[in-house]
Formats: structure tokens, sequence, C-alpha cells
């Protein structure tokens, strides 16, 4: 079982991930169809939203999961 201070950690190194990954924040907002100002309230949270990681799951086939990027979501809402 990880500690909170782990979860938290995890998330915000997946969230900086995806967003090297996709080229900047912008461009992730983009993609997302959110604000440049939803994507720099993440960053400052450390946490990208649930509704969004399973926006980036489905976007990217699974290659950045929503499990991992929020790993504190104990029961997602929808199936994929």
């Amino acid at each position: 079982m990880k500690t909170q201070q782990q979860i938290e950690q995890q998330q915000r190194d997946q969230l900086s991930k995806l967003i090297t990954w996709v080229g900047t924040r912008r461009r992730l907002a983009a993609e997302l169809g959110v604000s440049r100002q939803v994507v720099y309230g993440w960053v400052d949270r450390g946490r990208i939203s649930a509704t969004a990681a399973t926006q980036v799951h489905i976007k990217t086939d699974g290659l950045f999961r929503r499990e991992d990027l929020r790993p504190d979501v104990r029961e997602w809402k929808e199936e994929i």
C-alpha cells in the first residue's frame, strides 16, 4: 500500500511525463478541450482531474493509464 506522499508524487510525475509527451501545457489543453488555466491548475495542484485522466487514457490508447495518472481514485464511474 502506497503512502499518501507516494501517491501525490506519482500523480505529479505522471502529469509531468504527460505534458512532456504532448509537448506543452498549451497543447495538452487543446487536446483535451480545456483552457490553459485548467492545465496550469492541475500543475499547481500536482494532479489532473479524474475526468481528464479518463480522456487521456482513451486518447493515448492506454499509454497513459488513468489509474496511473490518478492512483487516488478508487472507483471509476465509467468503463473504458
